[in-house]
């Protein structure tokens, strides 16, 4: 069919509809619509859509078509498909009341509607609704007109709805306006109180920086970075050796004492003052920058940019009174160590250091069968270093661990019989990667992942290098060597050790009471609003960020404002400065609440001695945690007279670090077991029963 044809007959379809629309052409239509005007335009003048009609009528188009098929209201279907009303009949049951009021009877009701209107809870609206025989999603007008406080028809219903809808949209409205001032408000409020603690922050430099040198100890794991710096601190005599761990400074402290230098040993759990000494070795948190000396070392400056303890880095190179200090770091440091050294206009000198033993990584991986006398394997869990040991020493090897839980004397006693050729092959976490004295031929990585306190991820160039370069032992060995247990891993690995680590851009800082003071709300809030305002001044943002205050703000919020007003701001600081860890803060509190109420704070749980297994070794680290957390707070003059157990807590950590060594070199079995079969899990397994017993189940 044709075109022409097609027009002639849509003609004739709507020309068969003219008599059913009647003569009324509707209300609406302003100009008169002639007997010349285009067929399907007379029609349409005539009647109303199913749309505009249900418009007209207030309600829903599917209330309005399924009311027209109950009342037999007059419609058809036009040639297009559209259901039409003729106006002559449409618009006097639109304009009858009664006729209005039985179509949006059929008009479905939100639930929503009826709760907000009748002021009722969901389950009471929907009993009322179940004795009228209804659900509150087949509920319509018809079913609930009149009742309760309703109103006897639909208009009087939508003008109740729509006056508590603009009631409520108006409230709405004023509650964003309201939002918008306390926010407008507390812009400015913050604004200020930045600019009040930008003002506070500390004034770095000053006329005394003229007679200051810096001198920047920069070079890989291995290239006598430290060796140099202590040369310098033994010539002047005088002043500090800064540590990121107590493991470090005791290592420091016994070297310069073997060396004839005396040396006192200052960490925030032990004094060991030496008479006579005019140097300190001390992890860098103790150090006191009125009392400089003449040379201060720090340690380890890679930690300036550490989110948790990198403030205490920050503070001892910017505030550090001595003439000469000098800071060992890896390349990567060496960018910020000279962005601060200018902001504070110290005059600064590179010394660059390079490896004594040279490093490369392995062409094949080893098994753990193959692995080499003196060689560092690396896992990243403690119990992931626990399984690898049981597992050596069942294939006939001689083995020392070494994780971050571990207190330091024992590491230390572990690494000086690995370093010492006591034992074959050393275990260990990334605690090897800072400091210690662990001359190795080889550090083999047997996992490439590690849980970096927020996410599971891969290992970082820096990473790579700083544990890696732990290979090469000075005057043992032709050459370091790295390598994996794993093909894949050691594609990674390879990878890594050859890419530029990413160069530190940011040193961190802390607040001080004096910030805190400033700051309105309990401790918790402080905290989190001092993080929050960054109040860095413009010229240092681009170097300085603010620490990581997690775990402070987490034992602040253990206490309430009125512990915190009994204790004051100050003595509050340090309370919450303890070192813990999530499974300590039980332990930590007790201790608060003690001297809150001037008692002597509980001694540590005691240690499950002897250790027959691993449940043991766990509960004794645990025990040693708490007694770490106690020692520290003897060693605050804040809360010193309630430690009155200092010398039984201090023996009686000493004897259960002696336990866990013993334990260790007993070959006490560490494995993971299935917690169903008993079976020794794989090292890598990742959950608590075997694969046999989950499928038996």
């Amino acid at each position: 069919m044709d075109e022409i044809q097609q027009d002639v007959v849509m003609d004739e379809a709507w020309a068969s509809l003219l008599e059913l629309c009647g003569d009324q052409i509707r209300a609406d239509i302003d100009k008169p619509i002639t007997d010349n005007a285009d067929i399907s335009e007379q029609v349409k003048a005539r009647t109303y859509t199913l749309n505009h009609a249900s418009q007209i009528l207030g309600i829903k188009t599917q209330t309005l078509r399924y009311a027209s098929q109950e009342l037999a209201l007059d419609s058809f279907l036009d040639p297009d498909g559209t259901i039409r009303y003729p106006a002559y009949t449409f618009e006097p049951t639109a304009h009858d009341p009664d006729m209005r009021e039985m179509i949006a009877g059929y008009e479905r009701l939100k639930s929503r509607d009826l709760r907000d209107l009748l002021d009722l809870k969901s389950k009471v609206l929907n009993r009322r609704l179940r004795r009228l025989g209804v659900t509150s999603k087949s509920v319509v007008w018809r079913d609930v007109r009149g009742m309760w406080i309703l109103p006897e028809t639909f208009d009087e219903y939508r003008k109740m709805l729509n006056g508590l809808r603009e009631g409520q949209n108006e409230e709405r409205r004023d509650k964003k306006r309201k939002k918008r001032e306390r926010r407008r408000k507390r812009r400015e409020e913050q604004t200020q109180l930045r600019n009040r603690l930008i003002d506070a922050f500390p004034k770095w430099r000053d006329s005394a920086r003229d007679h200051q040198m810096i001198y920047m100890h920069i070079g890989d794991p291995n290239s006598g970075k430290t060796h140099d710096a202590l040369e310098a601190l033994k010539e002047a005599g005088s002043g500090w050796y800064l540590a990121p761990l107590r493991l470090l400074a005791y290592e420091i402290f016994d070297r310069l004492n073997d060396a004839g230098v005396k040396c006192s040993l200052l960490t925030g759990e032990e004094y060991i003052p030496v008479d006579g000494a005019h140097i300190t070795a001390a992890t860098i948190e103790m150090f006191n920058p009125v009392t400089s000396g003449e040379c201060v070392i720090i340690d380890e400056a890679q930690m300036l940019a550490d989110a948790d303890r990198g403030w205490a880095w920050t503070r001892a190179m910017m505030e550090s009174k001595a003439p000469e200090m000098h800071i060992i770091g890896p390349p990567t440091a060496r960018t910020l160590m000279e962005v601060l050294s200018s902001a504070a206009e110290i005059p600064y000198e590179v010394v660059e250091h390079t490896r004594l033993t040279p490093i490369r990584v392995a062409d094949r991986h080893f098994t753990l069968e193959a692995l080499p006398n003196h060689t560092i394997l690396v896992a990243f869990t403690r119990q992931g270093v626990l399984d690898l040991k049981t597992k050596l020493e069942r294939l006939g090897r001689s083995v020392s661990v070494v994780y971050g839980s571990l207190p330091p004397e024992v590491r230390r006693r572990q690494a000086d019989r690995f370093a010492n050729g006591e034992t074959e092959i050393c275990v260990a976490t990334d605690a090897v990667g800072m400091g210690l004295n662990l001359p190795a031929d080889v550090v083999c990585f047997y996992e490439i992942e590690k849980y970096d306190g927020r996410t599971v991820r891969r290992l970082l160039p820096s990473e790579v290098r700083q544990i890696g370069g732990r290979a090469g032992r000075y005057g043992y060995s032709q050459a370091g060597l790295i390598t994996t247990t794993n093909k894949h891993h050691l594609r990674h690995i390879r990878n890594m050790h050859d890419a530029e680590p990413e160069i530190l851009t940011h040193a961190r800082v802390a607040p001080t009471v004096d910030d805190l003071s400033l700051i309105p709300g309990n401790l918790s809030e402080q905290l989190t609003e001092w993080a929050a305002l960054e109040s860095i001044p413009e010229e240092l943002r681009a170097v300085i960020t603010t620490a990581d205050l997690a775990e402070r703000v987490e034992l602040a919020k253990m206490l309430s404002d009125e512990q915190i007003a009994n204790l004051g701001l100050a003595s509050a600081l340090q309370l919450v400065n303890a070192p813990t860890r999530k499974s300590t803060r039980s332990y930590w509190l007790q201790c608060a609440y003690m001297i809150l109420e001037g008692y002597q704070i509980p001694e540590p749980p005691i240690a499950p001695v002897p250790i027959q297994d691993s449940e043991d070794l766990e509960g004794t680290e645990y025990s040693i945690a708490c007694a770490d957390i106690y020692l520290w707070l003897s060693r605050r003059k804040e809360f010193k007279e309630f430690c009155e157990a200092y010398d039984v807590v201090h023996e009686s950590r000493r004897e259960w670090s002696l336990s866990i060594d013993q334990a260790l070199l007993q070959k006490l079995d560490t494995a993971r077991r299935c917690t169903s079969c008993g079976k020794i899990l794989p090292s890598r397994h990742r959950y608590r029963i075997c694969d046999s017993c989950y499928f038996d189940k």
